[in-house]
């Protein structure tokens, strides 16, 4: 399988979608952004650079390697290569994205969050009483808070992988599923505000005490956003502000989609579907948030299947008219 053409240009699509609507959004908010974003980016893209020319000189230098290691070495290049462009397309995506969020949090539009806990209760899904109940279970709250703290150390290891074993078709699948179900959540999560049921349901803090403070640890932020008051954008020190949908929902289905037909695929599986429940008590989000975060990757997912099987059907039928005009 090539690396897709259209799946590049989604990823760039989305981005300047993204920086686009930051610089409409910008003037009518509260938030300024730090000039030291400017520097943390071009140290990042530099990286990245790097790793890119490191490759390219490896691979030049790979005629003079003796035969018993240009194998290895030449999967080294491979690694460094694919690690630079994933970062090169990631990095300026991820910076823009972060903003967005913030300046669509910076709202003064009603909040749904009782919308959010009637469709939980619709679905007779008691938030408050199924926090207290876990909580009360010391070793699965551990587990659960260890799951959920994993999922950050999945999205480098998906990246690596294939990385190393020279898919850089996978990669861009990856990065691409990641962009389009992260417009996706942050457009909707636009559309309908939400602070999350710690804040709505405000639960006695006795119900929480074996889960650690992520599940609140955006109320301050979202507080000074929707007050309008100053606020410096820092894309280093960004907190996750959407609630609805789930984010970490359809992240963890991603990376267990793009590790299919791998040795990781089983434990990725088992260990996601913990974080999914995770999200709940210690996320702070709502049972219909983790639903529509598995809906919108299950849309990312087919989005780009439909975009790389209409690729394959333009390449076949080139090749088709080709073969009847030779």
């Amino acid at each position: 399988m090539t690396p897709s053409p259209m799946l590049f240009v989604a990823i760039l699509a989305t981005t300047v979608l993204f920086g686009a609507s930051d610089l409409i959004m910008l003037p009518h908010s509260g938030v300024t952004v730090s000039p030291s974003n400017a520097v943390d980016v071009t140290i990042a893209m530099s990286m990245a650079v790097f790793y890119y020319i490191a490759a390219r000189m490896i691979r030049a230098r790979l005629p003079f390697v003796p035969n018993q290691w240009r194998s290895i070495v030449n999967r080294i290049a491979a690694a460094l290569g694919n690690i630079g462009a994933f970062l090169m397309l990631f990095i300026p995506f991820s910076v823009v994205s972060c903003l967005f969020m913030y300046l669509a949090a910076a709202t003064r539009r009603p909040l749904v969050d009782s919308y959010l806990a009637a469709a939980d209760a619709s679905l007779g899904f008691d938030w408050p009483r199924v926090l207290a109940f876990v909580n009360a279970f010391p070793s699965i709250s551990a587990t659960l808070v260890f799951c959920y703290a994993a999922l950050g150390y999945q999205v480098p290891i998906v990246v690596l992988l294939h990385s190393i074993m020279d898919r850089r078709e996978r990669v861009l699948e990856f990065t691409a599923l990641v962009a389009i179900s992260l417009l996706t959540t942050e457009v909707i999560m636009l559309a309908f505000p939400a602070i999350g049921p710690y804040a709505f349901h405000k639960p006695d803090p006795a119900s929480f005490t074996h889960f650690t403070a992520v599940g609140v640890s955006h109320l301050s932020t979202i507080a000074a956003l929707h007050s309008q008051a100053p606020l410096e954008f820092l894309v280093t020190k960004t907190v996750g502000l959407t609630c609805f949908p789930s984010f970490h929902t359809a992240l963890g289905i991603i990376i267990v989609y793009c590790l299919r037909r791998t040795v990781l695929v089983i434990p990725a599986a088992f260990i996601n579907a913990i974080m999914i429940v995770s999200t709940i008590p210690e996320g702070g989000h709502y049972l219909i948030d983790v639903v529509a975060g598995a809906m919108v990757a299950a849309g990312s997912i087919l989005a780009v299947r439909i975009i790389r099987a209409y690729e394959q059907a333009q390449t076949d039928s080139a090749a088709r008219i080709g073969s009847e005009t030779a």
